[in-house]
Order: C-alpha cells, then structure tokens, then sequence
C-alpha cells in the first residue's frame, strides 16, 4: 500500500543489515535528497527503459509467471481497464454509465498506474485475457478455496476473483477425485416392521475365540440369535437358517453385507424358494447394516468377558443373551421376549418372588372359609332330589349319572333327559324328609298355590301326616293370599 518510492527504498536497503535509529529534525542535518549521486542524475532515459526500476509489480508478475511487458500490453487492449488508466490521468467523472467501472471507481482513490499496470496498493489489476492463466498458475498447486485465495489476495485483483477463485478450484477434477468424504449424513433408521420376526439382519463374528459366529437380530422385538459356525460357506448359512426359521418362522426380508456367502447363487435361491426379499448393505458402510453391527458389539462383549473370566464361551453367551432376552429395550420399552413369544422368559431371579398359584391358592381358601358352608360330594348311581325350575315342580327324582368337576353333575331324570346340576341344587334321596319331599309352592299377589307331586304319588293326594291338618285322601285345594300387597298406599291386582 506504499508509494513507489518507499517501495524503491525498501529494495536499496533489503541488501543491507542496518539499525533503525530516530534522530530529531533539529538535530538531523543530513538530506539524503540533495545528496543524490551526480552520476545518477546522468543517467539517460533510455538506459531506464532497457532497465526498468524495480517496484512491487516485478515480485508480482514474476510470481505469476506473466511478463510486466504482456500485463500492460493487455491492459490498453482491455476496453474496461484503458478506461480506467485515462480516469487516473485525467481524473474520474461524478458519474459513472458503464457498470462495469463501479468496482473501480470504488477504489479510485487506492488505484494507481505503475509501468503502463494498474495497481490498487500491492496487487496488480489483472486484464480479462490474462485471467485464465493467472488462475491455473494460483491453483497449480492444487489447494483449497480458502488458501487459493489468500495466495490470489497477495498478488492480484480483479472485480469478482473470490468468485473466479471458488469456480476454478471446484471443477478441478484433480481436487475432486482426492477430496475428503462429505459430512456425515443423518442417521435415517430404518422403518420399525408391524410384527416381529419380519425382518431379520445377519452378520457374522468373529474369527474371535477360535471360533465364528453368525449373528441374527430381528429389527421389530431386537431378539439376538447367535450361532457357532465351522465353516462360512452359504451351505453353512443356508443350514443353520433353516434350522431357526424352524422354531420361529419364515421373516418377509433379510439384511446383509456383501460378503460372498450372501452374495451367492445358492443363498439367493433358497432366499427366493423361500419367498424372502433380499436387502443388501452399502459396500464399506457397516452403519448400514447397524443392527447386525450392533447386535456383533454385543456379543464381541460377552465372549471377551467370558475369555477375561476363563469361562466357557457357549455357556457365556446362554446367560447373557437369556438375561438381555429378558430386559426391557431401550428403543421398544419392551423386552424382546414379551415382543417376540409374548412372555417373560423364566429366569433364577424368579425364585425369589412368591409362587404366583400359593398365593391365588390361599385367597381362595381364605374365600371357602369366610363363606362357611357344608361340603358335599355325590358318586355315580347315588338317587337324589334336583331342581327343576318348572312353575308345578320344585324337586325330581334322579341318579347321578357322571362327576363334572368338583360340584358339578350330570343327573338323568325319571323321564330319561339328562341335566347339569351344581350340587347346591342336589339333594340325597335318603337324607331328604317329608317337608322336602313334598313342598308346596305359595304364590304371592294373587296367583294360586298349588301342591307339588310328591316322588311316587299322584298330584294334590298326599299321605297321612304330610301336613298340617290333612289325611289320607284330602286334596288340598287353590287357596288365594288374603293380604294383597299394597305400595304407596294403591292395591296391585
């Protein structure tokens, strides 16, 4: 940003180490202006030409690799920048019709012309024609945006070289094919299956422990099966696959890597035989398949703690995988066996609840002896007495004919029909008396009272001493209730 002549200056003393010391105007009667070398002042102007001053402009265009010579032929070709030189001479006008000169008319008073070049402070005005190669000289070295540009910012200007810069760095193919990844993307999960057992991820484990695995986990219920492989060829898989699909059914789709045993023929046709869809993993992205990978961290675990431990891999991984089979999940809120078998697996931690059949067995013999109560129980081909429910009957003769349960019976009637009786409406033939043997049945309001038909009797005759007031061959007749019942003061017909 310095004049040419300090910028001359500065070259002189660059050749020198020297000591900057302030000395007083009143005290400094040296002028090193007046003292200039008469020889100097001699020297010719065309002995200037053919060795020009050195200023700024030769660091920049020797940077650039472009001639100080073609910037200031190309800037009188340029319409733009001849302009501009004959503004700085002659001076800028208020107004400016070109807007293409508003750049520079914004920087008029930091512009100059040094040797035929415009320069704004230390950076040379770059014309249109030299653009092009100024750029591929700025990003020969293949840099960043942000690094091309600070490098451009140190040597040249022109209206618009940010934009130039970011345009020229972004379509180098050299750049682009080593570029960094981009940002990670947002996890995307996939969509949770409406049922469990729908859709399975597979991976394997392993060489761990001298052993391989293959690692199942259903995406619905997170259920985990783990299964010890000899060998990882797709026979290997097809067999153990069908061995589980045995227990738990055929999934709709299966989630896999590329590995060659997924990626084969026989894997795809059993697939196919089976009617599972196939989904396979990007190549060289396991978050993928971040089920599977999760579910293979999981069990890494288990068989590094058991190695730790020194204790059998396979009865590791029951333990583990029976108490996690057992534990609720953080993203379902349920555990995988309620999702998956629709209950809680047994575990040794349930011994130590009360058995759940005592307790509702002593609340029910809490119930029986609060109730109180007489048991009973009859045996086939005992006679006895059952309800009928019939308006002329209360009480029939039967024989128990089978045992249903601990109070029911089937009786057969004297008419033949079976019917199913708890034994509260069952009485014994032999410890029946004459009051139940041959009831009779009251009406209220004003419905008749008619005798029942005793056991071996015809209706209305009953014998001697069966009731109050009546022998051997008296008939009881209807009789009406006396006292009709009365409510809110009204008689009911």
């Amino acid at each position: 940003m310095t004049a040419a002549r300090l910028q001359r200056w500065a070259l002189t003393l660059s050749a020198y180490s020297f000591n900057i010391e302030y000395v007083r105007t009143d005290q400094n009667v040296a002028d090193a202006l007046s003292r200039m070398i008469a020889s100097y002042k001699e020297i010719k102007q065309e002995e200037k030409e053919d060795c020009p001053e050195q200023t700024y402009l030769h660091f920049a265009s020797e940077a650039l690799l472009l001639d100080y010579k073609i910037l200031k032929t190309e800037t009188r070709k340029d319409p733009l920048l001849s302009r501009v030189i004959s503004y700085l001479r002659d001076g800028w006008p208020t107004t400016l019709e070109i807007k293409e000169l508003q750049p520079y008319y914004n920087r008029k008073n930091e512009l100059y012309v040094e040797l035929g070049c415009i320069m704004w402070g230390h950076r040379v005005v770059i014309p249109s024609n030299c653009r092009d190669k100024v750029l591929d000289e700025l990003h020969d070295s293949h840099m960043g945006v942000v690094k091309t540009k600070s490098i451009a910012r140190s040597y040249v200007w022109w209206p618009g070289i940010d934009e130039a810069v970011e345009g020229r760095c972004r379509a180098c193919a050299v750049c682009a094919a080593t570029a960094a990844a981009p940002p990670a993307h947002a996890p995307r999960p996939w969509p949770w299956p409406d049922r469990p057992w729908a859709r399975l991820h597979l991976d394997f484990l392993g060489p761990i422990g001298g052993t391989t695995n293959l690692v199942i986990v259903d995406a619905c219920s997170k259920w985990i099966e783990i299964v010890k492989m000899d060998r990882t060829t797709a026979g290997s898989v097809i067999s153990k696959l069908r061995e589980i699909f045995s227990r738990f059914g055929i999934p709709k789709q299966v989630v896999s890597d590329n590995g060659p045993p997924f990626s084969s023929e026989e894997f795809e046709k059993f697939l196919s035989d089976n009617g599972i869809q196939h989904i396979f993993s990007a190549p060289y992205h396991p978050a993928s398949n971040g089920a599977a990978e999760s579910a293979v961290k999981i069990c890494k675990k288990i068989i590094k703690k058991a190695i730790v431990e020194k204790m059998d891999i396979d009865t590791a991984l029951c333990r583990s995988l029976l108490v996690y089979r057992n534990t609720e999940h953080s993203a379902t809120g349920e555990s995988p066996a309620m999702l998956l078998m629709g209950r809680a697996l047994r575990m040794r931690l349930d011994c130590l609840r009360p058995q759940r059949a005592d307790v509702v067995r002593a609340a029910q013999e809490r119930q029986q002896r609060a109730a109180g109560g007489a048991t009973r129980a009859l045996r086939e081909g005992d006679e006895v007495y059952y309800r009928t429910y019939t308006p002329y009957q209360k009480w029939a003769r039967g024989e128990v004919i089978q045992r249903l349960g601990e109070t029911d019976y089937t009786i057969r009637g004297e008419n033949g029909r079976l019917e199913h009786r708890h034994v509260d409406q069952i009485k014994n033939y032999h410890d029946c008396n004459l009051s139940v043997r041959y009831p009779c049945l009251i009406a209220s309001d004003d419905r008749i009272a008619t005798p029942l038909d005793g056991p071996g009797e015809s209706a209305g005759s009953l014998p001697a001493g069966a009731g109050p007031g009546l022998s051997t061959g008296e008939r009881r007749y209807p009789l009406r209730v006396r006292n009709k019942p009365k409510r809110y003061g009204i008689d009911i017909d």
